[in-house]
């Protein structure tokens, strides 16, 4: 982790000193609730919750210096005593410099994720592999936005042999712009669908935003970019940068995929063979989606050096991040939570994947949420999603608003002559749906995060629960 003094890191980030600027600090936080001995206490100001506000709980959980702005001191705000503070314009831009320098001493070999859907997956799955080179740092959570990027790159330290970082994006400009930060030497993405659509507008513009990455890593000295061509949009994109310098290695199902899933199998409990080239392995995670996504893991993994035999090893011991296609067996009910978001394309794979291992006598019971940011496309959208969940569900619930209209309409198109049950909310789906789950149902929870259905996930698998 970054290990500075406030003098030194006043001049990265143009910023003030208050106290004593000799003090070293060995890491940066922003949780009073968590250890900050010796840290810098990064106040971020937000929306609901302002950091400057918990100056006295950073001091008093040992951080030894914070990051603040001007307008605090401005507005006649004051540290408490004893605490040294380095005085900035702004947060954000600031905290971009710190890790922009922090990045310049890292040794080991920085490897940058995006894509529209599966980069939490990508980064949970490769850490591990990671891990058989040696230690390393990689995001927590989805911590893919300009803060996370940054707090990420500063919470690794110069003798690690890695540094796994997601990058996100809601809006253009942003990919190019963390990636600067993080100047990653491998990029992977993970593929291109219409998540965001509200705020790019078309596929294509979606896959330029991604495909920015590239041409950052593409002026780094042995630059790499693994890049899933499953779909047209990042094809295109392509093109006119294989020439750039850049090494470009392709993956996927396509046919003329560089690295391909060759062959996959689905075992009845639970996860996967599959076979990539002369690869074969046991994937513990369900899903074509989760086998495409193991392709690039082992590309990545080859290309430093990792043998084969410690993949498979991993990847036959893997767990699904939290929310992501969790299975919870209680007392007779299978309980598919993979509700942390969604969008199109992780809607289809879902139940894709639902279709493949919901196989007993039971009821195929699929709860969707509404999907969100999808601009004028939406309506069509949960049309296709409810027409396609009809020809795998036996019974859905609706979740959302005016979004359920189109899910069931897309339902009913197709004939469907299961129940379709509409919810406004979580809370009332899952006070419904409670009482009439019984054993051997199979039930399927996904939808964007707004909707809230790990409500619904927790009442079901609440403990001390019978099922008839």
């Amino acid at each position: 982790m970054i290990e500075s003094s406030l003098d030194h890191i006043a001049g990265v980030v143009s910023g003030r000193v208050i106290g004593d600027g000799l003090r070293f600090f060995r890491g940066v936080g922003t949780d009073t609730r968590a250890d900050l001995e010796g840290r810098l206490f990064v106040a971020i100001p937000g929306e609901n919750h302002d950091g400057h506000d918990h100056l006295e709980a950073a001091w008093a959980a040992g951080a030894s210096s914070a990051l603040i702005e001007s307008s605090f001191i401005d507005r006649g705000g004051m540290p408490p005593e004893g605490l040294d503070v380095l005085v900035v314009p702004s947060i954000r831009p600031a905290l971009a410099a710190m890790a922009s320098a922090h990045r310049a001493d890292l040794d080991g070999v920085v490897i940058g994720i995006t894509g529209s859907s599966g980069k939490t997956t990508v980064r949970s799955m490769a850490q591990p592999v990671l891990g058989l080179k040696g230690a390393g740092t990689a995001s927590i959570r989805s911590f893919n936005n300009d803060l996370g990027v940054p707090l990420t790159i500063l919470s690794a330290s110069k003798d690690d042999a890695w540094l796994l970082l997601e990058i996100g994006t809601n809006a253009p400009g942003e990919i190019a712009s963390l990636t600067a930060i993080a100047r990653p030497t491998i990029g992977i993405i993970t593929g291109i669908g219409r998540a965001h659509l509200g705020g790019f507008g078309s596929e294509a513009a979606i896959a330029a935003e991604k495909a920015s990455m590239l041409d950052v890593i593409g002026a780094e000295p042995g630059g790499l970019a693994i890049v899933n061509v499953d779909g047209s949009a990042m094809r295109s994109e392509l093109e006119h940068r294989r020439d750039s310098g850049l090494e470009i290695t392709t993956y996927g199902a396509a046919g003329d995929a560089d690295r391909r899933l060759n062959r996959r199998v689905v075992l009845p409990a639970g996860g996967q063979q599959i076979e990539i080239g002369d690869f074969r392995a046991t994937l513990s995670l369900d899903g074509r989606h989760n086998a495409i996504n193991a392709v690039a893991v082992h590309e990545l993994a080859r290309r430093l050096d990792i043998e084969d035999a410690g993949i498979a090893g991993v990847f036959s011991t893997l767990e699904p991040p939290a929310m992501r296609f969790v299975r919870h067996l209680v007392n007779g009910v299978l309980v598919i939570d993979d509700t942390y978001n969604a969008n199109p394309e992780s809607m289809a794979a879902s139940l894709e994947t639902y279709a493949e291992i919901a196989t007993t006598a039971g009821r195929r019971i699929v709860v969707l949420g509404a999907m969100y940011e999808l601009g004028s496309a939406s309506e069509a959208l949960h049309v296709e999603l409810g027409a396609t969940a009809a020809g795998i569900a036996d019974e859905l619930l609706l979740i959302g608003g005016p979004e359920t209209m189109a899910m069931e309409a897309g339902a009913r198109a197709t004939s469907f002559a299961g129940a379709v049950t509409t919810f406004t909310g979580a809370s009332e789906a899952s006070a419904f749906l409670e009482p009439r789950v019984r054993r051997g149902d199979v039930i399927l929870l996904k939808g964007s995060r707004r909707v809230g259905l790990e409500i619904m996930v927790q009442g079901l698998i609440k403990p001390g629960e019978v099922r008839a």
